[in-house]
């Protein structure tokens, strides 16, 4: 295997620049070292500039914390994703005429095709012998014919951990290998790690910088061997694996140590062959993962040590293609989210949604935005060696949300946002919507706040809380001939709030041979007991709820529900519309050893051809719509112990 680093660090005055590498001018790839001797220097220069601003920092001005949480055409797929063809690591997938399921800690197989819906495996997600399986989060799964991958994040091992699993015709699943990469915890309450494009995985991790040695940060990859020892099976390299921005080779940021990782593996290949490129900026993140490339947009958060009026501290844009040379631009602000983002082919173009005082991307932080808005848009020629800056006039201001909580969307050529603060996003009625192509921004009123933007084929869906804790759901019309917008249909669901807060959670399919998305059935995980206890960011949904549109209106379907269970424990029930006591989980005890928490959640609706599927928790519930409503047909619970309820046909 071969690792190539093409670091792009962000830095502050460095003297004696003649000793530097030096850039073959804007339109290139960035410069590369050519020695450890000149990455020793850099290092050195660092250390020297930190201690300076240690000296000279302003004892007047307070320092601002915020305080986190620990630690080929694409072939079809069940997860609601970005970008087509590129899937993203979720919980549940399927292949062949297998559902593929990652729950606490485990991986089952269930059975679908001729139409059947049985359990048929199960195996720990953690290697064979891990005496400490808890230390780590198993947070996604990807699938490639036979192959599948969870991706976690272990403490123990300080990195990012990546098992494959082999799953045989019959189902059975059986261990293949766990590799690692050294970095810092990937969590995003919004954005995926792992994406996945034909056999070619993709994941994203940030890595630390020691600046007392260098080398120690590079993500080398190491194999677990049988007896739990590591193994390093690529050499991350040294000076000629490093490169630079250019416009940091006069410039220099201390806080910016952190190392953002983008590697890609063969995940079918016997030896698990990977390439790792890397650029290095602040803890301060974003990352939108296309077809050919990866964008990852870092700032480096401001240093407390100076006056606010004195500091520059811009952010910088990078594109990592999957081949070529890593580019980069100076830019301003941040993103709030991987949906900030839009890689426009046909135009040559990206665009980009920016809070002016964004600190995005780690753990919670996209759920906080406290600044003016923009839409950044770039020329992909305008990406070089890291020298030029984004002109003041590729920026256009957008009108403000009122609250702290944003959620962003692009649909065709027009990008919608909104939101409010949390908890009270109904008192922030309404979504504005802006095309790419103009320089307005249209506020489309609502009855309800926004909570979620997605797509029902070529139009908007918005769906957020309303009056009387019912939940709204509005459809958008955009006109891309006058480039406006009007909403053209709204419903409301009694008594409900979303069960589940990622993208994943949503899903539309549309009416066989309807590619327009006018008529079809969306799907969505729902809990009626609405507290605002942040339970939608772990998952606590009670049901999926089904919403028919036909000739673009709206009818409800109905629900398909967790099983009924006695109220043991009050505090894991939720109450549906009709007064019914359900549970998420219907497993007291699983005997979990590791990931016992839904950091991604636990329900999503599946739509396997013309069947629809919900997974609640440990169980599978098939449904079929007869006269535009959703009846139960069958249930099936995977759990560890648990016995198979009864299929009813």
């Amino acid at each position: 295997m071969r690792i190539i680093f093409a670091v792009l660090v962000s830095a502050i005055l460095l003297g004696g620049c003649a000793t530097l590498p030096q850039s073959a001018g804007p339109d290139s790839g960035v410069p590369m070292f050519t020695s450890d001797a000149q990455v020793d220097r850099y290092f050195a220069e660092l250390k020297k500039e930190d201690a300076r601003r240690e000296a000279d920092k302003d004892p007047d001005y307070e320092q601002e914390i915020i305080v986190t949480a620990t630690m080929i055409p694409a072939a079809p797929t069940i997860t609601n994703v970005q970008e087509i063809g590129v899937d993203e690591g979720g919980i549940v997938k399927a292949s062949g005429d297998y559902l593929i399921v990652l729950r606490r800690g485990r991986i089952f197989t269930i059975r679908h095709g001729d139409k059947n819906l049985d359990p048929v495996d199960a195996i720990d997600v953690f290697p064979p012998g891990d005496r400490n399986p808890d230390d780590t989060w198993y947070d996604e799964l990807l699938v490639t014919g036979s192959t599948i991958l969870s991706i976690g994040y272990s403490y123990g091992e300080d990195g990012t951990e990546i098992s494959r699993f082999t799953m045989a015709e019959d189902g059975s699943l059986s261990y293949r290998d766990t590799h690692y990469i050294g970095s810092s915890d990937y969590y995003s309450s919004r954005n995926y790690a792992s994406r996945l494009i034909g056999e070619e995985l993709v994941f994203y991790a940030p890595v630390p910088v020691s600046a007392s040695d260098w080398r120690d940060g590079l993500p080398a990859i190491r194999k677990r061997m049988a007896d739990g020892t590591t193994k390093a099976v690529a050499d991350p390299g040294g000076a000629d694996r490093l490169g630079i921005a250019a416009r940091y080779l006069k410039e220099f940021q201390p806080a910016a140590s952190i190392l953002h990782a983008v590697t890609r593996c063969n995940a079918a290949s016997d030896d698990f062959d990977c390439e790792t490129r890397a650029v290095v900026g602040g803890n301060s993140r974003e990352f939108y993962i296309t077809r050919d490339a990866v964008y990852v947009w870092t700032q480096a958060p401001n240093d407390w040590r100076t006056r606010r009026r004195d500091r520059d501290n811009p952010s910088m844009l990078y594109v990592i293609p999957d081949h070529g040379d890593i580019k980069a631009i100076g830019v301003s602000g941040a993103p709030i989210d991987q949906f900030s983002f839009l890689q426009d082919g046909e135009e040559n173009k990206l665009f980009v949604m920016v809070e002016e005082d964004g600190a995005n991307g780690p753990m919670w932080a996209s759920e906080y935005v406290d600044g003016p808005l923009a839409l950044l848009a770039l020329d992909l020629d305008d990406f070089g060696d890291g020298s030029a800056q984004a002109q003041p006039g590729a920026y256009r201001e957008l009108a403000p949300v009122d609250g702290y909580r944003v959620l962003n969307r692009y649909v065709g050529r027009f990008l919608l946002y909104g939101g409010g603060d949390y908890g009270d996003e109904e008192q922030s009625p309404g979504v504005f919507v802006t095309p790419l192509d103009a320089r307005w921004v249209q506020k489309v009123r609502l009855d309800h706040g926004v909570t979620r933007i997605d797509k029902m084929g070529i139009d908007p869906v918005v769906i957020g809380p309303g009056p009387n804790d019912a939940l709204g759901f509005s459809a958008i019309g955009l006109d891309h001939q006058l480039l406006t917008a009007e909403r053209l249909d709204t419903y409301f669901l009694p008594n409900a709030d979303e069960g589940e807060n990622r993208s994943q959670a949503f899903y539309f399919r549309s009416n066989p041979g309807d590619k327009s998305g006018t008529s079809g059935t969306l799907a969505l995980p729902v809990v009626s007991d609405v507290n605002d206890d942040g339970g939608e960011f772990l998952g606590e949904a009670s049901s999926i709820f089904y919403l028919r549109r036909d000739a673009r209106k709206f009818s409800p379907a109905g629900n398909l529900y967790s099983v009924p269970r006695d109220p043991i424990d009050e505090d894991r029930v939720a109450k549906d519309s009709q007064g019914s006591e359900y549970a998420v989980d219907s497993a007291d005890e699983d005997g979990c050893e590791a990931s016992c928490t839904d950091w991604y959640g636990n329900s999503r609706p599946i739509f396997l051809g013309e069947r629809i599927i919900a997974l609640l928790g440990y169980e599978l519930v098939e449904g079929v719509l007869v006269g535009g409503k959703i009846k139960e047909r069958r249930r099936v619970n995977f759990a560890p112990k648990a016995a198979e309820q009864p299929i009813e046909d």
